[in-house]
């Protein structure tokens, strides 16, 4: 099974910013903070196991080390093919084909000129631990601020890397990010709230990378907290604490994010989908499945299946 961590060339490329059109992102994760901004259509996303609906001038963040995929579903109420609704999108005379525009950055190339203001990589990742507040901000609450021009000059520059663009899009970035701040602030972020110590990557081991890589195996809890340098506990307790989910829940939530590619995209069985991704037979596969998406595999296939036939 192909992993689900997406290098980030942090050093040589801190940021990136580009617009697409791409009907399909498969279930990934990567250490760069990436933001989505719809421009037509309507995207399908999940983040961490949740789902949203995106529209035309919604932007969703996704957090640094955050599993997420989206879909194109404009049209499967009422096309039988891909290939329709291709068609149906570069046929939309004067519009662009593109469907979002994403900035992908990393969080400590940014600075804050203000000593008095919290240092805003600390900012995001208190965003990012706080499980109340959610990754998408609605067209409505956008409405006062031209996040679109600031998507589309970001992506501009970056193709062009004229004489300063770097600075520039660093720049806008920074003011996207004030303002998505602000609007987390309103909805009850603590600036004063604590931010764990990264106790899970160095610069020789990640644990989301090492278990992305194993998941098909019988991954050792005991093993990973001795290769972080923690008693089995400790482990425990901090993993929950940073991704909201124990060790082993973590691992059964990569294991069926790899079985879902292959239940949508592929007709393998059960047992074989169960075997690739590390489940013991298929009936622990069935019922953590279920546990984790509230479905049976079985279901999912069909649900699939379905839309794209409707």
């Amino acid at each position: 099974m192909q992993d689900l961590f997406e290098y980030s060339d942090t050093i040589n490329a801190p940021f990136q910013a580009f617009s697409g059109n791409w009907k399909v992102v498969n279930p990934h994760w990567h250490y760069f903070t990436e933001m989505l901004y719809v421009e037509k259509g309507i995207l399908e996303t999940e983040v961490e196991g949740k789902k949203y609906i995106l529209y035309p001038g919604d932007l969703i963040y996704f957090h640094p080390k955050e599993i997420h995929s989206f879909k194109d579903v404009t049209y499967r109420s009422n096309l039988i093919t891909r290939e329709e609704n291709l068609k149906v999108i570069q046929s939309e005379a004067g519009q662009s084909d593109n469907l979002y525009y994403a900035i992908k950055f990393d969080n400590i190339t940014l600075a804050n000129t203000n000593r008095r203001t919290p240092w805003l990589p600390r900012l995001l990742s208190k965003a990012g631990l706080d499980k109340s507040l959610q990754n998408v901000f609605r067209a409505e609450e956008l409405r006062h601020i031209p996040i679109d021009e600031y998507f589309k000059n970001c992506a501009e520059e970056t193709s062009k890397l004229n004489f300063g663009f770097d600075i520039k899009v660093s720049s806008m970035i920074t003011v996207i990010l004030i303002e998505l701040i602000r609007i987390w602030l309103s909805k009850g972020l603590d600036p004063n709230a604590s931010v764990p110590i990264e106790q899970f990557s160095t610069k020789n081991f990640s644990v989301l990378e090492y278990i992305d890589t194993h998941s098909a195996e019988n991954i050792s809890i005991q093993e990973l907290s001795e290769k972080c340098g923690m008693c089995y506990s400790n482990f425990a307790k901090q993993f929950k604490q940073q991704f909201g989910r124990t060790c082993k829940e973590y691992i059964e939530f990569i294991r069926i994010c790899k079985a879902d590619t292959l239940l949508i995209y592929t007709d393998k069985t059960l047992d074989y989908i169960s075997q690739e991704t590390g489940f013991t037979d298929a009936s622990h596969f069935i019922r953590t499945y279920k546990k984790i998406r509230g479905i049976t595999p079985k279901q999912r296939r069909i649900n699939h299946n379905s839309d794209i036939r409707e």
